[in-house]
């Protein structure tokens, strides 16, 4: 390859080279737009470990000293969390 090619090949290189990386640059973003909302609810989840790990301890302690109250609030938790997810999805806007 002579001089006057390499240059030429080089430009068209670093052009391809800019190219995506604006394409990167927009993916991201919209990666990050995408990812926001699960983003915000780790946050969360991490902030409250803390008192995530007491209050399963004491569930824990008081799941063995009476068992079938914390089967009985189970059931109810459970029973609770289908009902607002079947209204989420009957109510919810698209």
């Amino acid at each position: 390859m002579s001089t006057p090619d390499r240059a030429i090949e080089k430009v068209r290189l670093l052009r391809k080279i800019q190219r995506q990386r604006n394409e990167l640059s927009h993916a991201s973003a919209d990666w990050l737009d995408a990812t926001a909302k699960i983003d915000r609810g780790w946050v969360k989840l991490v902030d409250m470990r803390k008192y995530l790990v007491v209050g399963s301890s004491l569930v824990a302690v008081y799941g063995i000293r009476h068992p079938s109250v914390i089967v009985r609030w189970s059931r109810r938790a459970f029973g609770i969390w289908g009902t607002v997810r079947l209204f989420r999805k009957t109510f919810a806007q698209k």
